[in-house]
């Protein structure tokens, strides 16, 4: 709703309830009070008068973004079949239509704009009322509570809609035939080289740009402005190139050079600014909107989009290194799939893998995927939309129901790009070079060799002490408990127990605990091979289709015996692992996830035989959902256990997958659920106090399926050694079968070919202090290697430092969440009115056959068999022939530099959005864009140089008359800046600005946190960081940058809204962070060595505004800080010492008008 005059969109809702009143007045009073009568009538007519007159119904892009999103999809689908032309009108309503839901129904009207409880069709939709409910059950039943608050915001926002003609009763076209006919839409055809006009004023003669501006804007009968003063051109340029204000000293210097030689001092300065870190930051921040960008997932936990400022700096880097726009597309789509990706040689990380990690932005519902099947399809469907709108500037998800309703893109077209979105999976990224601590990890291995001969020579030692009294000891130190049978000591418990019990000879006993094992053992492998099926084996080779990732996981599956040392404590090593993968092979503080191929329901649970610790997760994941917080447990387990999670029916389509994740891989850590109380506690501290302590890992043996609440059970398999032949004769022969067990595994582990009963041996005896683990300083100074000692025991504590000396050297893993190809695509179902519970034929995974080039277009690509066809997508976008991405791209440049672009609907090509204002410049500039190596940089310098650029933004009066809107170009248009620029020159003009590029996000400022929901307090100021490194959330985002139209972060959002509301002078006014600017300025101007309050006022203008005050503007000033002196009772003598007076006056500068424009 655009408002003049100061009239808010409350009038609808106004009118409606003055219109009730008048209704109860007639009602209880009848028509006798005339006097009441007339003025109720009177003032009626004067909102009605005032609705019509002052206010128009036309909406800003959310308005139609939310209609065409939400709203229309929710009628057609649930609405249509009983109240459109097309069906049998029910109850005299159509919904089909703005009139003809204005006319009501046979009950009256439905809808009150501005009042939605004042609106039949919500008491329908709420059912609320036993004769009035809507949809009805055998028509689907009651909207869900989102779809209800849609249609309830929808109606409060005043009830939008472009449908203002009845359709037509006519047959509808073929498809066709209505493809080709939208496909002669403008920007779907080829960009041709336009023909630049001949102009004959020859200061507009310098340039392509200046020669197509000047052209349109005579056949309009326009002329110019003149040009900009130099002082005001540098201060637009810097703020429209870096976000922040030049200081006074560049003003006046760029003022005497430009007054010499005008076009130097102008190109040098462009040069300058555009090699600026800082160029690189403001240019990132654009394109953040474009891909909504947001560094929290909303809903209701507000979870963390960890590490979502990686992404933010590789767009800096993109920008400030001019990637050419065709690579940067490339590596948005299939950053991962690239044949050569990009590196970054200083920070070591895959540059190109990053940009994947746009598709996961945006709001993310964490409820249950598989109770809530359209949760997934929402999250993919945001995903496409964001793809097509940010650069095709084509609104393809709205075919999600239907055949689009106005461009050339057919329902098909939107479920074969969404079936190349659903065959991608969302995954954690690591971002490491290979060659990143590999130095570290050869010198761990070679480490290792040698701690492994140095523990060996110890053991043997050890062993001797193993004798029958050291046995009985443990047993009896076990009191009333009894061994487990997978103890060794089980054995020598039962010996024990029956020995006392029955008085037998030694070897009569010893056979009936031999039976009585060997029957369980075999009892337990029965009940396993009954109820148990392997899904994925791990001990010997990593199954087919599994894929791993991580630093931790490059050894890939580990024999048994390896080995991990300790990297703190007394002990030497931590554990000896059985044959499996394991993280932790070299450190704890590696990463490693593990994902399987798509899986299969054949029972109704699957288990994992598992161990591992610190915020390790194993789950299933069904639609490619992340968030959700059923079908996982995390893995607190540093013992060998099973962890089960059940599978649910049903689930095929929704494509299920397991997988096994260090915290570094897991993009829900750190998760304020935890796993509901199941394992954990709640993780509800901020990321970097959890990464204080980077240790995480996990091991895997097995995964089975099974139907039976019980996991499988323990063979027992290395008590075999006991239990083998020849019986043990006495107590003695018993101890030399534990010796030889434990020699026998000693050796095998010495030699490398140890096995999984082995291991459980070795361990045994190392958690029974059997076998030394001693982490002892060797008193030899360092250096010294284990070889020139003869000491085992100072050779192990020896190396065990110099482990622990390289493994602190290793680099933390580096993820950043992203997509992935990792088996073979699919086809997917075209649901029935944008149902999932409703699919129909399969649709071939395909790029959308309008958005090709018109020579492509009727060979719609097909996907390979192997792959997503994510890449296919990426080539075709990234085409030199492809007609819209070049357009869109320059038209968002244009935008940026100029405050509109040449289509005003920068996320919109389509027929809903506006067309080329210059048509000709637009094709001009894109051809350029290309022809250039698609340089964003070269691009931009051009549209700077330009003399529109350089024009006055005072427009001339007939200008003024005929172009309000500068759709020609007669003047730069000037604008509020957006909110970081405002508040990046406060910290800049205060002496607050840290310049730092990159790095973690600072949380915003906020009085009190909510640790629930991940809302913690942030420094008011920021820590001086510029607002592009001020977390952005979609849940309370930051306050003060709110006020100032910051966007949501839900969808693209390429043109931001710009609205002047009260809240945004109160901002200035009140906002404590504005008040700590001050008061910072202030303490700034007290160091300076200024004689008079006017060379003070003077310098403060100079650094705020980038210019001299003006005499009648300095009188101002010195009145009003003589006004501000008297308040704080301040003499004459002391009001330059004095900081409140010029905390005041800071204040008050701030709040000009100017400070915060672009000019």
């Amino acid at each position: 709703m655009v408002v003049r005059g100061g009239f808010p969109m409350l009038v609808p809702a106004i009118m409606s309830k003055c219109l009730r009143l008048l209704i109860q007045l007639i009602q209880q009073r009848g028509l006798f009070h005339k006097k009441q009568f007339f003025y109720a009538c009177l003032v009626l007519l004067i909102i009605c008068g005032s609705s019509f007159g002052i206010c128009e119904n036309v909406p800003n892009e959310q308005d139609a973004e939310f209609f065409e999103r939400k709203i229309r999809p929710l009628l057609v689908k649930k609405c249509y079949a009983c109240h459109s032309r097309e069906k049998e009108e029910s109850g005299g309503l159509l919904l089909d239509s703005k009139p003809g839901w204005q006319r009501g129904g046979d009950s009256g009207l439905v809808i009150v704009p501005g009042d939605p409880d004042g609106s039949r069709l919500i008491k329908a939709v709420r059912w609320k009322t036993s004769d009035l409910l809507m949809p009805p059950q055998d028509a689907g039943g009651r909207l869900q509570d989102a779809e209800i608050t849609d249609l309830e915001t929808w109606i409060r926002s005043g009830a939008f809609d472009p449908r203002t003609e009845e359709p037509p009763v006519i047959p509808r076209k073929a498809w066709a035939q209505e493809f080709q006919e939208r496909r002669e839409w403008w920007s779907l055809q080829p960009i041709v080289s336009p023909q630049e006009p001949l102009i004959s004023e020859s200061l507009w003669n310098t340039s392509p740009i200046d020669r197509f501006v000047l052209d349109r804007m005579v056949k309009e009968g326009l002329t110019p402005s003149s040009l900009e003063n130099p002082e005001t051109l540098l201060r637009r340029a810097t703020l429209v190139l870096t976000g922040l204000p030049p200081s006074f000293e560049q003003t006046v210097a760029f003022g005497n050079l430009f007054r010499r030689d005008g076009i130097v001092a102008f190109v040098a300065e462009v040069d300058r600014l555009m090699a600026s870190p800082a160029y690189g930051e403001r240019m990132a921040r654009h394109w953040l909107d474009v891909v909504r960008f947001t560094e929290t997932h909303g809903n209701e936990w507000n979870y963390d989009f960890s590490n979502a400022w990686r992404y933010r700096d590789y767009c800096i880097r993109a920008f400030n290194d001019d990637v050419p726009y065709d690579q940067f597309v490339r590596e948005h789509i299939a950053g991962d799939l690239l044949e050569n990706p990009r590196h970054n040689d200083l920070d070591n990380v895959n540059e190109s893998v990053i940009a994947t990690a746009f598709y996961r932005c945006g709001e993310v519902n964490h409820d249950s995927c598989v109770d809530f099947g359209v949760i997934g399809y929402d999250i993919v469907d945001n995903q496409l939309d964001t793809l097509t709108k940010a650069f095709l500037s084509t609104t393809v998800a709205c075919a999600r129901c239907h055949d689009h309703k106005m461009d050339a893109v057919s329902t098909k077209d939107y479920h074969g790009l969404l079936g190349i979105l659903r065959s991608s999976r969302s995954v954690q990224h690591t971002l490491d070079m290979p060659h990143v601590n590999q130095s570290q990890i050869d010198s761990i291995r070679s480490i290792k060799i040698h701690l492994r001969s140095a523990l060996v020579q110890q053991w043997r030692q050890d062993l001797i002490t193993l004798d029958a009294a050291w046995l009985t000891s443990a047993v009896t130190a076990l009191g009333d408990k009894v061994p487990e049978m997978t103890d060794p000591l089980f054995v020598w418990h039962r010996l024990l127990a029956s020995q006392s019990e029955s008085g037998q000879k030694y070897a009569d006993t010893w056979l009936g605990v031999s039976a009585e094992c060997e029957s369980e053992i075999k009892r337990r492998a029965a009940f396993n091979a009954e109820n148990f099926v392997t899904i994925a084996d791990f001990r010997k080779t990593l199954p087919e289709g599994w894929i791993t990732t991580g630093m931790g996981l490059r050894e890939g599956v580990c024999a048994a015996g390896n080995f991990l040392p300790a990297d703190d404590g007394d002990s030497a090593i931590r554990r000896i692992l059985p044959a499996g993968l394991h993280t932790s092979t070299i450190s704890e503080k590696l990463n490693g996830a593990l994902r399987s191929p798509t899986l299969l329901r054949t029972k109704a649970k699957v288990s994992f035989e598992v161990i591992g610790g610190g915020n390790s997760l194993s789950r299933l994941v069904f639609h490619n959902c992340q968030l959700n917080y059923n079908h996982q447990h995390s893995i607190h387990h540093p013992e060998w256990s099973w962890i089960t999670i059940e599978f649910p029916e049903k689930t095929e389509s929704l494509r299920p997958y397991a997988e096994l994740l260090t915290f570094w891989d897991n993009p829900k850590f750190p998760d304020p659920l935890g796993t509901l109380g199941k394992d954990t506690e709640n993780q509800r501290q901020p990321y970097d106090e959890h990464v204080k302590n980077p240790k995480t890992w996990w091991g895997l043996r097995r995964i089975v399926a099974h139907d039976v609440s019980e996991a499988p059970k323990d063979e027992a398999g290395f008590v075999h050694t006991l239990l083998s032949a020849p019986p043990p004769q006495s107590a003695q022969e018993l101890v030399a079968k534990y010796a030889e067990a434990g020699r026998s595994a000693i050796e095998a582990f010495g030699s490398h070919h140890a096995t999984d009963q082995d291991v459980q041996w070795l361990n045994w005896m190392l958690a029974r202090g059997l076998l030394t683990n001693r982490a002892q300083q060797p008193p030899q100074p360092k250096g010294i290697s284990a070889s020139d000692k003869t000491d085992a025991a100072d050779a192990i504590a020896a190396l065990v430092t110099q482990y622990r000396d390289v493994q602190s050297q290793l680099s933390l893993p580096r993820t950043m969440p992203g997509f992935a190809d990792e088996e073979e695509g699919i086809s997917q179902p075209l649901l029935i009115r944008g149902e999932y519970t409703k699919p129909g034929e399969l649709i071939a995974r395909a790029y959308p056959e309008a958005l090709a080039s018109l020579e492509k277009s009727s060979e719609r690509s097909q996907v390979p068999i192997v792959g997503s066809g994510r890449m296919m997508v990426a080539n075709a976008i990234s085409s030199r022939d492809n007609p819209l991405t070049s357009r869109v791209m320059v038209n968002r440049l244009w935008q940026w530099i100029f405050g509109e672009g040449l289509v005003r609907t920068p996320d919109d090509f389509g027929h809903v959005g506006m067309k080329p204002t210059h048509p000709e410049l637009l094709d001009h500039l894109a051809q350029k864009f290309v022809a250039d190596n698609w340089s964003i940089k070269s691009a931009i310098r051009s549209m700077i140089l330009s003399r529109a650029f350089c024009l006055s933004s005072v427009p001339n009066d007939k200008s003024r008359q005929q172009d309000p809107d500068n759709f020609f170009l007669t003047r730069y248009s000037a604008r509020r800046a957006e909110a970081e620029v405002i508040r990046d020159s406060l910290l800049f003009v205060s002496g607050r600005l840290d310049k730092t590029l990159y790095g973690a996000s600072v949380h915003p400022h906020r009085v009190t946190s909510d640790n629930d929901k991940r809302l913690f307090v942030g420094p008011l100021d920021g820590h001086g960081r510029r607002s592009l490194y001020i977390k952005s959330q979609l849940m309370e985002p930051p306050q003060f940058l709110s006020a100032f139209n910051l966007p949501g972060g839900k969808v693209t959002q390429g043109r931001r809204d710009t609205s002047n509301v009260p809240s945004q002078s109160l901002a200035m006014l009140n906002d404590p962070f504005v008040h700590a600017m001050a008061h910072a300025w202030a303490r700034l101007v007290l160091e300076d060595t200024s004689t008079t309050v006017d060379q003070r006022l003077t310098q403060m203008v100079n650094r705020s505004l980038g210019r001299s005050p003006r005499e009648s503007e300095l009188r101002r000033l010195s009145k009003a800080t003589n006004d501000f002196a008297t308040i704080h009772q301040v003499e004459s003598n002391d009001i330059l010492k004095d900081q409140q007076v010029w905390t005041d006056v800071a204040h008050m500068i701030y709040n000009f008008k100017e400070f915060i424009f672009i000019p």
